[in-house]
């Protein structure tokens, strides 16, 4: 039997079913005031139980018929939820809104991958006493604790586009690395030695926080380095800006903060500093292009009329915008905002 025959004995079942039989035709049935009035015939007794407290709604008392029993089962629940204990109606409704508000905001953990290692680099997972050497795209998550040695380096890329270094002789605590549907929470502890971070523009309720000491420095989307050696506290800014307790630091500025105290200085950016900075910026930008470039074996340079140039790979395009993979994501470029396009490599 083909597929078309198939569809006609289907099509022929269901006008059979639809059509009443003719002793169903001849028959005449009780209305529902004719059943709910009649009397039951046979009492119904359940044996007295000491032990069990089960109640239970699924029987039936012998001869009744289909829709009595039914309608006195439906009776009977809504007697022993409404009546025997209202207070349960106000405990669901808060249960099912606490429900509801936790399926909204469902957390997930934040996709985390090492991109790089250089030297002997360890990671000591979370709920684990013994560090495992951590190695090329290890997957890390909330909890996880990366030391690094002498000469020693770990590159970190964060499926939001940010993009961590963690430096020689350093211990640095993944926190919390999370996401909603739509703010992502990255928190991170310095206990010792030096980190950079090159943070994406962030969502307003999205969160990168690096704490080193007592203090919290927080991002909003910006090239800057943390550094902690238990007494003092450096925290430095090539692009953007951060706060640092109560202190802003805007570009090229940096602060140095003793251990008890408060960040209150702000003093420009050392020639040291701004130097490594600079170097990190450059090869996160490099790296971020070579891993799209091995994803998609392409790399593209979209240039806009006002002069804005995007880097990344050219996904496809609807009628009005151009679906572009950037460096800090995914984005919609108007199409008539573009001046040209160009092939890097």
């Amino acid at each position: 039997m083909n597929e078309f025959e198939k569809q006609q004995t289907f099509a022929k079942w269901e006008a059979l079913l639809r059509k009443p039989s003719k002793v169903t035709e001849s028959r005449e049935f009780p209305t529902w005031e004719v059943v709910s009035k009649r009397n039951i015939q046979f009492e119904y007794i359940p044996q007295k139980s000491s032990v069990s407290n089960v109640i239970s709604f699924f029987r039936k008392p012998i001869g009744l018929s289909l829709v009595g029993g039914s309608a006195l089962s439906l009776a009977a629940a809504l007697v022993f939820v409404f009546l025997l204990n209202p207070s349960n109606s106000n405990q669901s409704e808060v249960a099912n809104a606490s429900v509801v508000k936790t399926s909204n905001a469902i957390v997930s953990p934040l996709k985390v991958i090492v991109s790089s290692v250089k030297g002997k680099v360890s990671v000591l997972p979370e709920g684990s006493s013994h560090p495992v050497a951590l190695v090329k795209n290890y997957q890390l998550v909330s909890g996880d604790i990366i030391i690094t040695d002498g000469n020693s380096q770990s590159d970190i890329d964060f499926e939001t586009g940010s993009w961590m270094r963690i430096t020689p002789n350093s211990e640095v605590i993944l926190d919390r690395i999370e996401k909603t549907e739509d703010a992502q929470t990255q928190k991170f502890s310095v206990k010792k030695g030096k980190l950079f971070a090159s943070v994406s523009k962030l969502s307003k309720d999205s969160q990168f926080i690096v704490q080193a000491g007592e203090h919290l420095t927080q991002v909003r989307g910006t090239v800057f380095s943390v550094q902690f050696d238990g007494t003092l506290e450096v925290v430095a800014v090539r692009e953007g800006s951060v706060s640092v307790g109560d202190l802003i630091l805007s570009s090229k500025q940096q602060t140095i903060v003793k251990l008890g105290e408060n960040p209150i200085s702000v003093a420009s950016l050392s020639v040291k500093e701004d130097k490594e900075l600079k170097a990190f910026q450059t090869q996160s930008i490099l790296a971020r292009e070579s891993k799209l470039y091995e994803e998609h074996a392409r790399l593209e340079l979209v240039r806009l009329e006002d002069g804005t140039e995007y880097r990344g790979v050219i996904l496809g395009q609807s009628e009005t915008h151009l679906h572009f993979q950037g460096l800090d994501g995914l984005i919609e470029i108007p199409i008539q905002k573009i001046l040209e396009t160009e092939k890097i490599r």
